[in-house]
């Protein structure tokens, strides 16, 4: 028996509430975990700590770094003039360069301690945990 248009209408309406409802859950809970990562990263920042085992939740948490790097929207022939012809890394440049080859690059000089153009390049670290559980 198919099902009528006004039923159909019915099914439709009541998987959006749903679905409303979800990522309203969705929301809060992504809240949640962003305001608890803060909170760890910061008592680990306070005592110093790299990393910790928990034997309790049977994991184990890592706090890292995550580099973000972009090219200011009007120097990106700049940015790609610098790294051709000061830096030598034409093999680098395609039509575009990759983001990830982008953030590899500027890594690799910032651990050298080599320049990157301030007005160029905008980049940062930003805290994060990896947290491996046992299986």
């Amino acid at each position: 028996m198919q099902m009528t248009e006004h039923e159909l209408l019915s099914t439709i309406l009541k998987a959006r509430k749903k679905v409303e409802e979800y990522e309203g859950f969705l929301s809060e809970a992504k809240e949640v975990k962003t305001n608890a990562e803060a909170a760890l990263i910061e008592y680990m920042d306070n005592r110093e700590l790299k990393s910790f085992k928990s034997s309790t939740l049977f994991c184990m948490v890592v706090r890292k770094e995550t580099l973000y790097v972009s090219v200011e929207k009007d120097r990106k022939e700049e940015a790609m003039r610098w790294i051709e012809e000061d830096c030598g890394r034409s093999d680098m440049i395609k039509p575009t360069i990759h983001n990830r080859t982008l953030i590899s690059f500027i890594s690799q000089r910032l651990k050298k301690g080599e320049d990157i153009p301030q007005e160029t390049f905008k980049y940062f670290f930003k805290p994060q945990l990896a947290i491996t559980t046992a299986k």
